[in-house]
């Protein structure tokens, strides 16, 4: 079950109206933010997938060679900046600005250990929490082009009234990558639970052209990205009848289409160091009739810098 705007029962949903220093946002709405902060988790690493399969097998000076012993191990550390908090290409809150960080580490044979933590400047405490990952990726196929990841999550989070709130602290995500000189593909799928269960899967395209080669194997580049996200939502039937309490109005679950993003990056690789400016638009859809919303725009800038370890043959 994922139910994209459920009405929290009222001693929750006073609960969450004491996290947030804005007052008068609809319970439905602030209710959001919680799936929000697993969900940026998935995207999170769904990024990572790609930036790392440009980074590790990379045609002009890679790290791990196919069907060679690898060369390193490394850690992989970043901060990222959003201009707005967005879930599912709806925007929570107005301006609301988000900022993440995490450092990996990650091994020869595949195995990676992870953690991360999120800030949000319209939430009081601004820091929502942290997120161990431990998961496995191997390079599969005859010409190692496909890559299989699996992760599991837990969520810690910085207030306890927060944990109350939210109890789906674990996820499982499962991808696959494909990646061929300049074009990438990835279909990845996560699954969200604790007392309850829910679920999205996402799909993308991404590219990467070099704009203009400098010293020593730095360049400019850019990597734009078609991506689909899918889940469950809770929509109006548009039924309604007499209860004792009054009239009301049918719900129920639906599988399909919530977002199309489109993302188009600046980046600038400068020895470990990548600098990253990005565009991103949303196209949200929806099956419910009675809500419509608008097309939107943020612009974020990320850091990142990967220390390699030689591990020997």
């Amino acid at each position: 079950m994922y139910q994209v705007f459920k009405i929290f029962r009222s001693k929750k949903a006073a609960g969450i109206r004491k996290l947030f220093r804005l007052s008068g946002w609809p319970t439905y709405f602030l209710s959001t933010i919680f799936l929000f902060t697993g969900l940026l988790g998935f995207s999170q690493a769904d990024h990572l997938d790609s930036l790392l399969n440009d980074l590790v097998y990379n045609d002009s000076d890679p790290l791990i060679i196919p069907g060679e012993p690898a060369k390193y191990h490394f850690f992989y550390a970043g901060t990222a900046v959003n201009s707005k908090t967005m879930y599912a290409g709806r925007e929570i809150g107005e301006d609301m600005i988000n900022i993440s960080g995490h450092i990996y580490y990650y091994t020869s044979s595949g195995l990676f250990i992870g953690l991360s933590g999120r800030w949000f400047s319209q939430l009081s405490p601004g820091y929502n929490n942290t997120t161990l990952s431990v998961g496995y990726g191997k390079a599969i196929g005859k010409k190692k082009e496909f890559n299989l990841r699996g992760s599991y999550s837990r969520f810690i989070y910085a207030d306890p009234l927060l944990a109350e709130l939210y109890p789906d602290k674990n996820s499982l995500s499962l991808g696959l990558s494909y990646r061929k000189k300049w074009f990438g593909s990835r279909l990845s799928g996560s699954f969200l639970f604790g007392e309850g269960l829910a679920s999205n899967l996402s799909m993308a395209v991404y590219s990467r052209f070099t704009l203009v080669k400098l010293k020593r194997n730095n360049k400019v580049y850019t990597s734009p990205e078609l991506s689909l996200f899918l889940g469950t939502e809770t929509v109006t039937t548009g039924q309604t009848g007499s209860m004792a309490s009054g009239s009301y109005t049918g719900t129920k679950e639906v599988f399909g289409l919530l977002n199309t993003q489109v993302n188009v990056p600046l980046a600038i690789s400068l020895g470990d160091f990548d600098i990253e400016l990005s565009c991103t638009l949303n196209i949200p859809t929806t099956q419910d009739v009675s809500i419509a919303y608008p097309v939107s725009m943020y612009y974020g800038i990320s850091v990142g810098y990967m220390l390699p370890i030689e591990a020997g043959r």
